[in-house]
């Protein structure tokens, strides 16, 4: 019978002890992007985002992704209330 330890990996910025700035391409529009070493430092240490995340959206997706999913969410809420009124007048 065989035991294995799975340990995570050490993310690079931890091993190096600071950020540095990473090259990327946004997965919706392939817009090449650098994600800077303080907007990493931001994101873990601030916002407390996963290690093991990465940038993946331009800021101009990712703004629409925000709005799409804010709008998304209204037109659930204002489902929710609508249905609650029918509801209520029975």
């Amino acid at each position: 019978q065989h035991h294995y330890v799975v340990t995570d990996p050490i993310p690079a910025f931890v091993e190096r002890g600071y950020y540095i700035d990473v090259a990327f391409e946004c997965a919706t529009c392939r817009k090449r992007e650098v994600w800077r070493a303080a907007q990493q430092r931001w994101w873990y240490e601030v916002a407390k985002g996963n290690v093991e995340s990465r940038a993946k959206l331009c800021n101009a997706c990712r703004r629409a992704e925000r709005e799409r999913r804010a709008e998304a969410r209204r037109i659930h809420l204002d489902g929710l209330a609508k249905k609650r009124a029918r509801t209520r007048a029975r």
